[in-house]
């Protein structure tokens, strides 16, 4: 039997709602939230569970699941958060080096930032992470403003979104499927 962790990071500006996925994926409050940005500084790490890879039975290979809830790195004006002081950006930026997998939110009522914008580009070609882009708060759109805002995402960034909503647990589940998808590759 082969054991392997595999890191995804949650990474996307203050309020996102980066806690609040973390706490839906996991069924449960492991990550605080708060209306007040900047509420997560240090990185949250929890391990999610273990997962059983392929289907050789003879050597199963088994996937420890480890997701890390990260601080906004930037205000909603795309501005640097102000709690991102040296050292706790020197550890957030250490933690998405380290990822297998990025989860790149997206505030559905702000819209994609600039500032993400670059981030993702550099995560996705300097560094060949996997990139999962998920517009929270759907709740919140009409159909035409989710349309919409797809569009815009897959324009600037290449990447196709899903839609969630950490508060009503919409695409929570498909996420899951997604992560389970390119681990069983």
């Amino acid at each position: 039997m082969k054991d392997r962790e595999f890191k995804i990071a949650i990474i996307g500006p203050e309020n996102a709602g980066k806690s609040s996925i973390m706490n839906a994926l996991f069924g449960k409050y492991v990550s605080l939230v708060s209306e007040v940005g900047g509420t997560t500084k240090m990185p949250i790490k929890k391990y999610w569970g273990k997962l059983k890879i392929g289907r050789v039975k003879e050597e199963p290979e088994f996937v420890n699941l480890v997701f890390v809830d990260l601080g906004g790195l930037y205000t909603t004006t795309d501005k640097q958060s102000p709690i991102m002081t040296p050292k706790v950006l020197e550890k957030t930026y250490e933690e998405i080096k380290d990822a297998d997998m990025i989860i790149h939110v997206i505030d559905g009522s702000v819209g994609l930032l600039r500032s993400f914008e670059r981030l993702h580009h550099l995560l996705k070609f300097r560094y060949q992470k996997p990139i999962i882009v998920v517009i929270n708060k759907c709740d919140l759109l009409n159909y035409d403003d989710r349309e919409n805002l797809k569009n815009y995402v897959e324009k600037r960034i290449k990447n196709t979104p899903i839609f969630v909503s950490a508060k009503t647990f919409e695409g929570i589940p498909e996420l899951l499927r997604i992560i389970i998808n390119y681990l069983e590759r």
